[in-house]
């Protein structure tokens, strides 16, 4: 303990309190002022900072000089900017959105000449249609009408099966009641038409069914399966999707494909339908009517 005192530790220690008992005595003879001094060099700079914000935000948010009736015009017309940008910012999404159907357009009709089509939007959808039909935001005023094909980048959609003024319904091709004919190209010349259709079944599970063909069928998982434009309804070439299996029918007479379409026609949101094309309206009135309904009901009635 006697060699603690002696140590270079203890001499510091006792210079420290020493020095601090100077302070102390220090600072209450001069009335706290040079304690207070230090802590006032040591905040000046931050209390001027903070005094030019407070006095900046005063300013900036000071509405004494204005009365309710200048507040509320104020308010009003602050409102009123607000709705033009918001009106502003839809119009121009609109625009980005039209540009990119146009986009899409152009590169469809390059791989689909000589027609004439009209982008549109899906704006809504039938929860109790178990074929996924939809409505889009374009009708007769935009010059489509019943019977025209309803495709997007991918391939065949569907149909129009009622046209109004502003709007139209499309019935899709997983529908029991849009059959479309259609054909398989391979290698060699060789190909084999058939009919694509639907049912519940094979709806819920977003896929088609090409019906009709021969036993001797060389249609395989893999082949590409489009329109034939045999009955003028829709345009040749359509894709319409992939050959997932070929499976025989069920009354063992001849087997069928199941196809896969390229488009997911239950969350499609873009379409474009096709309005015109070389040979449409050149066939047979059974034809024409099949899977179409008239948007007149006693039509309809005469169509069934």
């Amino acid at each position: 303990m006697k060699d603690f005192f002696k140590t270079s530790s203890f001499k510091v220690l006792m210079i420290t309190v020493v020095v601090l008992l100077g302070l102390i005595i220090y600072t209450a003879s001069a009335g706290g002022s040079f304690l207070a001094n230090i802590l006032g060099f040591v905040s000046s700079p931050m209390q001027s900072i903070a005094t030019e914000t407070t006095d900046g935000v005063q300013s900036f948010v000071n509405l004494d000089g204005f009365s309710k009736e200048e507040l509320k015009d104020m308010i009003t017309s602050l409102q009123e900017e607000n709705a033009i940008l918001r009106e502003g910012q839809v119009k121009l999404r609109d625009l980005e959105q039209e540009n990119e159907q146009l986009k899409e357009q152009l590169k469809i009709q390059e791989a689909v000449p000589d027609t004439e089509m009209l982008s549109a939007s899906v704006i809504g959808r039938d929860p109790s249609d178990v074929f996924f039909g939809f409505s889009i935001n374009k009708g007769t005023l935009s010059g489509i009408s019943v019977g025209d094909p309803v495709i997007t980048k991918q391939g065949l959609v569907g149909l129009v099966t009622q046209a109004y003024a502003t709007t139209s319904k499309v019935t899709c091709i997983l529908s029991e009641e849009v059959p479309v004919g259609a054909i398989c190209k391979k290698e060699g010349g060789y190909s084999e038409s058939g009919v694509v259709t639907s049912n519940i079944q094979t709806a819920a599970s977003g896929l088609l069914r090409m019906e009709y063909l021969s036993n001797e069928t060389k249609i395989e998982p893999g082949d590409i399966i489009v329109t034939s434009g045999s009955a003028s309804i829709y345009p040749e070439n359509l894709i319409i999707g992939e050959v997932q299996s070929v499976e025989k029918s069920e009354n063992d007479i001849s087997h069928y494909a199941v196809i896969k379409p390229y488009e997911d026609i239950k969350n499609v949101k873009e379409v474009h339908v096709i309005l015109n094309f070389p040979g449409k309206g050149e066939e047979t009135p059974e034809e024409t009517t099949s899977g179409v309904d008239s948007q007149d009901p006693e039509d309809a009635e005469a169509v069934k």
